[in-house]
């Protein structure tokens, strides 16, 4: 196989159809014709997101694509991110991020698209998953060295729970050192005010923006 533009662009069409196996066969061709793992993230599978993003801001694509697609990225991620580890290759990342639903809600879809959207654009992300306490950001954040939290919830009631957890990094002296940014239904950006985030994203690209101004990431 031929590793060229077309190649990537096929790579990104793939991620943008919501072919999953189309996607990993080609990454898996791509690798046993010698293509460079980053380059795969960055030409194709990154593209794909983005193009799909912008889609969707457009109206243009609908949320279970961009959930499907999230899906393929990270097993998708997960191979190459393997591949360069075997090669003593490192991604260079612009932030490490810990994410996950606050504790008291169990909604995943949106979170999960925000965090394929983030590690398409070179943040290295840690998903928790949902039911995420204070005490378990915390814990990930020392122990991975994260400098960006990012909180969700798609109910009112946990919401304080946000608010405990910025507490949280404040008493444990590292507040900062750690840009904040939560999301979801309720939250507004009077709320984010309130509770002393950095930021608030109203969807996934507003939230890759809202995080590339508060990081100081020009693209």
């Amino acid at each position: 196989m031929k590793i060229d533009q077309d190649y990537f662009d096929k790579l990104a069409t793939s991620l943008v159809e919501g072919e999953e196996e189309i996607c990993a066969d080609l990454i898996e061709q791509g690798l046993a014709a010698g293509m460079a793992p980053l380059e795969a993230i960055e030409k194709g599978l990154g593209k794909g997101m983005q193009t799909l993003g912008d889609d969707y801001a457009k109206g243009d694509a609908f949320l279970p694509e961009l959930v499907m697609a999230a899906d393929i990225m990270k097993s998708g991620l997960e191979r190459l991110d393997k591949a360069m580890a075997e090669s003593g290759e490192n991604r260079t990342t612009i932030g490490k991020v810990v994410m996950g639903t606050i504790k008291g809600d169990v909604h995943d879809i949106g979170k999960s698209v925000v965090a394929a959207v983030l590690q398409a654009n070179g943040y290295d992300v840690i998903d928790l998953g949902i039911d995420v306490s204070p005490e378990d950001f915390l814990k990930t954040i020392k122990e991975e060295k994260c400098n960006v939290l990012g909180m969700s919830t798609l109910l009112t009631l946990p919401l304080m729970v946000m608010g405990d957890t910025i507490e949280a990094l404040k008493e444990a002296g590292i507040r900062d050192q750690v840009k904040v940014i939560v999301g979801g239904c309720p939250v507004t950006q009077e709320f984010a005010d309130e509770i002393g985030a950095d930021a608030v994203g109203f969807d996934a690209l507003d939230g890759l923006r809202k995080l590339d101004k508060v990081m100081n990431i020009k693209r």
